[in-house]
């Protein structure tokens, strides 16, 4: 702990999610509760700089995070910048002895968080997948008392609408790979990664025994992009629930993301905004009230950092959602283009691709468990299927080294006929 007895946390990454956690730290600082020691960060926005000078805090401004690690006493590192960063940041953090509060998704390769999860760091590590909590805790009731019956299915999905821009936003954006390094930024793996992550996160506590045993993936691409925007998938194990996600980022009709859960008997839905739900059992529906937010696991993070993790973010938790994204970039090895006539362009202030039929499409995988091709998409091809018992992560013809970040990824033409 630092001289002031309140713990010195250094924020590396100060733009997009880094933004929100520079204002969340500025006003702890300004209450006691930690001091904002450093920032680190390649270039800082004067948006950035006119945050901190409206404060009282006078942090250290550093493009390096070893740097500032070796000469300020830092107790937390909150890592908030591009996934294809992640790993190296995060292994000089926990090498540091350093505790680690990492955004999500957390790493791209399987091998990477396995190569973290070895360091014996002795502080706390977690993954900002700060919902997980929120969601589990609205469902378990519910599971609890039986009312939907036996758990078959769970469901991650969600129906979002990004512009050109968003891809075009940085050089990793929508890349599956990118300036030679595994980057993996699906449509499941980043911008719904957080009900992703929860819905494997839900199986385990629905059946003890539950792990990916078997991986079956469809990927594929409406935007002028590498990597994915439109997916489903599913995980099966050998025994407990499978784990469906689908989603898009082309949807004609946006539908916030959510996890379903099936029983034998009904099935329940919860937004992942703020846990509100409807469950619905033998025809009958009623509704679940939202939840008052959570306790902040970024405050948690950074003020008991000798305290056990929330296991259903630290590193071994966020374990079988990485290795379902190898899994699924490795058993389709690349993205499938949806021909330009199952889609619009519709053109504003901003480019807006929407493909035709997917929000309906998505509620039927949803309803029935069955992926894209199965249900006879004229854009889908069938999913084949990874055995992933015993999985050490991605294999992949550009990735000289699967211990390593790999090269870069060439644009697929391939379409789905």
């Amino acid at each position: 702990m630092s001289a002031t007895n309140v713990p010195a946390v250094a924020l590396v990454g100060t733009a997009g999610f880094g933004r929100r956690h520079l204002e969340q730290l500025l006003a702890w600082h300004g209450h006691g509760l930690i001091r904002l020691a450093a920032l680190v960060d390649l270039t800082f926005a004067d948006e950035a700089r006119q945050l901190v000078a409206a404060s009282d805090v006078e942090p250290r401004w550093d493009h390096s995070l070893e740097a500032v690690l070796e000469t300020e006493q830092v107790d937390v590192a909150v890592v908030a910048t591009p996934p294809i960063s992640h790993f190296a940041l995060a292994e000089t953090v926990l090498r540091s002895g350093s505790a680690l509060y990492l955004e999500k998704p957390p790493v791209p390769l399987l091998q990477q968080l396995d190569a973290l999860r070895a360091i014996d760091a002795g502080r706390r590590a977690e993954v900002g997948f700060q919902h997980a909590r929120a969601t589990i805790e609205a469902l378990e009731p519910v599971l609890a008392e039986g009312a939907i019956g036996t758990v078959d299915r769970i469901t991650a999905h969600g129906c979002l609408s990004r512009p050109d821009s968003y891809y075009t936003r940085s050089a990793w954006a929508g890349s599956w790979f990118a300036d030679g390094r595994a980057v993996l930024d699906g449509v499941l793996f980043n911008p719904l990664a957080h009900v992703v992550h929860t819905a494997l996160t839900l199986a385990r506590l629905v059946d003890a025994d539950w792990a990916p045993a078997y991986v079956e993936a469809e990927l594929y691409a409406v935007h002028d992009i590498t990597g994915d925007d439109t997916a489903a998938l599913r995980v099966r194990s050998p025994g407990g629930p499978d784990v469906i996600a689908v989603g898009t980022t082309a949807a004609d009709v946006v539908q916030e993301p959510a996890i379903t859960v099936h029983g034998s008997r009904g099935q329940v839905t919860v937004r992942h905004r703020d846990a509100a739900g409807i469950v619905q059992i033998d025809g009958r529906r009623s509704g679940l009230a939202p939840r008052r937010a959570p306790a902040e696991p970024l405050l948690a993070a950074v003020k008991d950092l000798d305290g056990s993790p929330d296991p259903l973010i630290d590193l071994d938790a966020v374990r079988s959602f990485v290795a379902v994204a190898n899994a699924a970039v490795e058993l389709v090895g690349a993205p499938i283009r949806i021909p330009a006539t199952h889609y619009q362009v519709h053109a504003g202030s901003d480019v807006v691709r929407r493909l035709a039929g997917s929000s309906g499409l998505v509620r039927r995988v949803i309803d029935t468990g069955i992926l894209f091709a199965e249900l006879g998409a004229g854009w889908a091809r069938k999913a084949g299927s990874l055995d992933v018992r015993g999985y050490v992560g991605l294999s992949h013809p550009e990735l000289a080294d699967s211990s390593a970040p790999g090269r870069l990824v060439r644009p697929v033409d391939r379409e789905a006929t």
